[in-house]
């Protein structure tokens, strides 16, 4: 697709709401959790893909907002910095991703970093008015809280790290271990640094989830860059 930025909004210290249009998009359809992936310029005019999660999107109107966390000096970072009004994006691909709702599930379980805000609230809006969530999200300060008003079936919980960097573990991990599963058969889907995802993952597991009920996904890794497919490389 060939998109226009329409819009441009900080949500937060540390979060930006960029919002694409374009015909292109008219009709457009996805499933919530899934992103769109951009192709960006580096410095030596080659192209690096990255991938941003769909917060929303208007399928008449054909616009979708994607919020991009404002961190490091990466290709993304600086392109959303400076990203204005009728800047166009000639290549981006969509949808994308695989990590999308169980709706067969009982409960969900939603865990991650800032990064995941966008995918974890998409997910959250589309469930059915008498789901059961949870949703346990990490970020810098109350500041990159993001309003949401949640239906009486769901919870969220901001945690808070301060002055710590982010892509550690332990906040999630706490939050993990003096968390009691719900009964029936429930779903979590995981997304932040690409070892804390691997973490949580396996404690999970430890803790009697199958496979199959855990959806984890690493979006970034720390102390270097994606790839240049829009993906962090798997740790060594």
């Amino acid at each position: 697709m060939s998109l226009t930025v329409t819009e441009v909004v900080d949500l937060g210290p540390n979060l930006r709401q960029i919002r694409l249009g374009g015909e292109d998009m008219i009709g457009f359809r996805f499933a919530p959790g899934q992103d769109l992936m951009l192709r960006l310029p580096l410095a030596d005019g080659e192209l690096v893909s990255r991938r941003y999660t769909i917060r929303r999107a208007d399928l008449e109107s054909g616009q979708a907002d994607l919020n991009v966390v404002m961190h490091g000096d990466g290709p993304a970072a600086r392109w959303a910095r400076g990203a204005r009004r009728g800047e166009l994006l000639p290549e981006v691909v969509g949808p994308r991703g695989k990590i999308t709702l169980d709706l067969g599930a009982e409960w969900h379980l939603f865990l991650g970093d800032e990064t995941y805000i966008p995918g974890t609230l998409a997910m959250l809006d589309a469930l059915p008015p008498k789901a059961s969530a949870q949703a346990i999200l990490e970020v810098s300060t109350a500041a990159d809280e993001q309003p949401f008003e949640a239906a009486p079936g769901v919870r969220l919980q901001w945690l808070r790290r301060a002055d710590d960097p982010p892509g550690g573990a332990a906040r999630l991990l706490r939050e993990i271990r003096a968390w009691q599963a719900p009964s029936g058969r429930g779903h979590v889907y995981i997304a932040a640094e690409v070892r804390v995802a691997l973490t949580l993952r396996d404690e999970l597991v430890g803790r009697g989830l199958s496979r199959d009920q855990i959806s984890a996904k690493g979006y970034w890794s720390r102390g270097r860059a994606n790839a240049r497919r829009g993906e962090p490389d798997d740790p060594t």
